[in-house]
Parts: C-alpha cells; sequence; structure tokens
C-alpha cells in the first residue's frame, strides 16, 4: 500500500472512529458496540504502525542520498545544465514524491539535484528534513525579472547588505528649511571683520532604523502541471516575478511601514512627504495642464544626479502629447526599442506609467519623483523552498520564494524653501481637479 493510501485510510478510519465514539452513549448493545470500537481502534493502529514505518524508510532513504553526492556529482550526467526553470522544479517534486507516482516517475532522483542538495536540518527544504535546492540560477533569474518588470524599485537608492547582517541605521541631516541656521540642520558661516570670531555652529544628524522584512511568494503546482515542465516553468517564472515586481513597487508606494517599507505616499513622522500643489484656478475636471506640471517642478525637492520621473496612472497618458510652453511641445514620445518601460520623456524626466497612480483628476494621478532619495535595503537573491508535505492529500507540491527588503524615504518631512512659503519635497503631485 502507497503512502497516500495510507494516509487516506488514517483519515477515513478516525473519521469512523471518532463517530463510534460519539455513538457510544446511545448504543443499543453496550456490548456489541464496544467490540465495534475495539476492532476500529485495532483496524487504525495496524494503518498507523504501516504509515510509521513507510515514514521511516523515507527518512533513511534521505540520509543514504546525503551520502552520496561525492559518488555522483563526477558523472557527465550530473553535470548537465537544466534546460529550463520548469524542468528543475519537476525533478524536485518528482525526487520527493512517493515511488511509482507521477506515471512511475516519483521517487527517482535526478542526479543533478545532488549539486543543490541540502543536508538535514536546512532551510532550503523542510526543516525537519532537508532534501534540494532549486538551482541558484533559477531563482536569481526570477528576481531579475522581477527587478526588470518593476516600474519603481529599480530607480531607488538601493543598499544591499551583507548575509548575518538584519538592520542598518541610517544617519540622515535632520534638516527642515533652508532658512540662515537651518541648513544642514544648524551649519551657518559668517562674514566677520579682521578680528571678529564667528559663532560655533555644526552639522544635526539623526538616525532611523531599517530592519529587513521578508516579502513571501507561494504556489502549489498540481501533478497535472508537473507532468509539463514548460509549461510549469513558463507560468510560474512569469506569475512569479510579475506579483514579486507589483509588491516590490506597491510598497514603495503606499506601504504602512509594518512589516514592509514605508511608502512616499504615506504620512511619515507626522509630516505628508507628498506635496500637493495647488490645481489652476478655474481648471476643468479630470484634466492635467502646463501650470500643474510647472508648479509641481517648483516644488520638487533635487541635486544633480538625481533619478526623477513622472509616474502616472495610463488613463492620463493622453493629457501629456497635448502639454506645450507656448507652442515648444515639452513631451517627447519613446523611439526607444519595443518594451521600454517608459512611454517618453516630459521636461526631459522619463514618463513612467504605474498601476499605484490614481485615476486621472485624483490626487495622486500623476506624481514627480526623486527616487534618489528613497533608500532601500536589500539581502542576496530569492530564497528557494519547497515542499511535498503541505499538500499531499491534494496531490500538489509547494514551491516558496522569499525576498528580504525594506525601505523608506531619507527626507523625513517637506524642506522649507530659503525664499518664498512654500516647502521642497522628493515627491510632488497636484491637487483633486473634481
Amino acid at each position: 500500500m502507497t503512502k497516500r493510501e495510507l494516509l487516506a485510510n488514517v483519515s477515513a478510519l478516525e473519521t469512523d472512529y471518532s463517530a463510534l465514539l460519539a455513538a457510544s452513549a446511545v448504543a443499543a448493545d453496550p456490548v456489541a458496540h464496544l467490540a465495534t470500537v475495539d476492532a476500529k481502534e485495532s483496524e487504525l493502529k495496524s494503518i498507523r504502525e504501516q504509515l510509521a514505518a513507510v515514514e521511516a524508510l523515507e527518512a533513511r532513504a534521505k540520509q543514504n542520498v546525503t551520502r552520496e553526492p561525492a559518488r555522483v556529482t563526477s558523472d557527465n550526467e550530473a553535470k548537465r545544465p537544466w534546460a529550463s526553470f520548469g524542468e528543475n522544479l519537476q525533478a524536485i517534486a518528482f525526487a520527493q514524491s512517493p515511488a511509482g507516482s507521477f506515471q512511475g516517475l516519483g521517487g527517482k532522483v535526478d542526479k543533478r539535484l545532488f549539486e543543490t542538495l541540502t543536508g538535514t536540518g536546512s532551510s532550503a527544504s523542510i526543516p525537519a528534513d532537508g532534501g534540494f535546492a532549486i538551482a541558484t540560477a533559477f531563482s536569481d533569474l526570477l528576481l531579475r525579472r522581477a527587478r526588470e518588470t518593476a516600474r519603481i524599485f529599480p530607480l531607488v537608492n538601493e543598499i544591499p547588505m551583507d548575509e548575518g547582517s538584519d538592520s542598518i541605521d541610517l544617519p540622515y541631516i535632520d534638516q527642515t528649511s533652508r532658512a540662515n541656521g537651518s541648513r544642514w540642520g544648524g551649519v551657518q558661516a559668517y562674514w566677520t571683520g579682521e578680528a571678529d570670531a564667528p559663532t560655533a555652529t555644526k552639522p544635526r544628524f539623526a538616525r532611523h532604523e531599517l530592519r529587513l522584512e521578508s516579502l513571501k511568494c507561494l504556489t502549489y503546482a498540481t501533478e497535472r502541471l508537473l507532468r509539463n515542465a514548460t509549461a510549469m516553468g513558463a507560468v510560474l517564472e512569469n506569475a512569479f516575478a510579475s506579483e514579486i515586481a507589483f509588491k516590490l513597487d506597491d510598497a514603495i508606494w503606499r506601504g504602512n511601514g509594518a512589516g514592509m517599507p514605508l511608502g512616499f505616499s504615506v504620512q511619515n513622522y507626522g509630516a505628508q512627504l507628498l506635496v500637493q500643489v495647488a490645481k489652476k484656478s478655474g481648471q476643468a475636471a479630470d484634466t492635467f495642464v502646463i501650470e500643474n506640471a510647472t508648479a509641481m517642478l517648483s516644488r520638487l525637492l533635487r541635486d544633480p544626479g538625481d533619478r526623477i520621473a513622472w509616474f502616472c496612472n495610463p488613463d492620463t497618458i493622453g493629457q501629456f502629447p497635448l502639454l506645450t510652453v507656448g507652442t515648444q511641445p515639452v513631451f517627447l514620445p519613446n523611439n526607444s526599442a519595443v518594451g521600454s518601460m517608459q512611454y517618453g520623456t516630459f521636461f526631459g524626466f522619463p514618463v513612467i506609467v504605474v498601476e499605484q497612480a490614481e485615476t486621472l483628476g485624483d490626487a495622486g494621478d500623476i506624481v514627480l519623483a526623486n527616487m534618489s532619495k528613497y533608500v532601500m535595503i536589500t539581502q542576496g537573491g530569492l530564497r528557494a523552498a519547497q515542499s511535498m508535505h503541505v499538500r499531499f492529500i491534494f496531490d500538489e507540491m509547494t514551491f516558496k520564494w522569499s525576498f528580504d527588503a525594506n525601505g523608506q524615504s531619507s527626507v523625513k518631512q517637506p524642506i522649507t524653501a530659503f525664499k518664498g512659503p512654500n516647502s521642497l519635497s522628493p515627491f510632488v503631485t497636484t491637487a483633486a481637479r473634481a
């Protein structure tokens, strides 16, 4: 009897046994009923012993496998590269499934898996068992695809973390104004006479801690999907890369900072960092006019070399080609290769469509963002894990990936300009035009 059949029998017998016990109080013949309960209990005990024996044999087989990598890694077959991501996942599923399943392929171990074998207790698989790790190249491929798919994440100020570190204290200049005595948090220079001494000043620093948080993806692959390596690889690669990219972008935009990055559109340290400029007097609803754009530019906090972009909802794209300064167009369509994430440039900065932006006419539909001011820490690549036990009774294999990252703006609140009443921010939008 296979392990799957034993598990099914245990489940059915436990249900029957519980039902018999529940009916004991109303049994017409208690003596006969007790005999039935004893018989069912004995049958359940026997099946459980068989299941325990099968699991013990599986455990010994895995321990035996861990002693063999040195013997097989020199084999040419063990060195043959994987044809695809799907083929790698399929081989792991077959190796960790009961013998004879998957039309006889279950229980067979591809020698190439020994190249990524993890010992007992390794977190690369089930902590109690150890297992076969997904090839690093494919996990790296998923993260690379996610970076290519993401629209906002590739532009942030990314700080890689060493393995073993889970947080970083980021110093920043505690500056809220460009007025004299406030620049750099308190630095001031003086024009003095020959014998006069200047007043001592110094910059004011503050710190904020960024602790790594985990972004996780989990999927269950059915036996049918596992039989088709090409389809499985294509589906999971595209799905996971797209979802990781979306969640990273969304957290940078609107994350609440609890177990995830703190988004630039969320109130930070009691101040709203995303500045809203007023709409043009008499402006029609659901429009974006040149006066909106120039007002946003005038409120942007930036330094030479910063990465700046216009992020917008898809339904705002039709507004940009209509905008001119006098007769001079300020929007240049994109003439680069197909697939570029930007639609063109507006006032010299790329226009990038994102799902996170609000619909046309709402505050946040078009955001001028200086992403160099947004700091994100990351650690390593995607970590992969897999299990055949989590969804065993559903004939499904479980695959999981996790990526450690966190982020927030390095500017804590809008900074008052040296001249004029307006403050400057790395993130600017136009108020609602309803």
